[in-house]
């Protein structure tokens, strides 16, 4: 079993005057988590992961089929302050809503995905991910 190891970045520093050059942006990351039916992980439990990624600098967005955000959750999370925001989505529209979502470089994403994930359909995910300093984390059935 390969061990996996959660580690934040450091700050990104702030343009200064001083210094006359803007810090290079943080690079982003996909996450895959594939989880059975019944499995004791929900997708809102990343949202505290999530939280540690970016420090309150971008909104926290997930994205899923029919699970409504129940503002206990957050609280539960201590995320109760935190910029938060679920939005419906189907595997009609998943991709093409990813990709805007992620370019935009404002929030840090959780998907539910739905349907089959192809492997350039992951690869291109991961690259948007990478060049806007994007945390995504994908949820999939197994």
């Amino acid at each position: 079993m390969r061990q996996l190891s959660f580690e934040v970045g450091p700050e990104i520093q702030p343009f200064s005057s001083s210094c006359g050059r803007v810090a290079s942006p943080a690079r982003g990351s996909l996450t895959e988590v594939i989880v059975s039916e019944g499995s004791a992980l929900q997708p809102f439990q990343l949202l505290p992961a999530l939280a540690l990624c970016n420090a309150n600098e971008r909104w926290l967005m997930w994205l899923s089929p029919n699970q409504a955000m129940n503002k206990q959750w957050l609280v539960n999370a201590g995320l109760e302050k935190s910029p938060v925001l679920h939005m419906t989505t189907d595997s009609r529209n998943q991709f093409d809503l990813c990709s805007k979502i992620i370019s935009a470089a404002k929030s840090h994403l959780i998907v539910e995905w739905q349907g089959i994930l192809t492997r350039e359909t992951r690869t291109e995910l991961r690259m948007i991910a990478e060049q806007n300093g994007t945390h995504l984390f994908l949820i999939r059935a197994d």
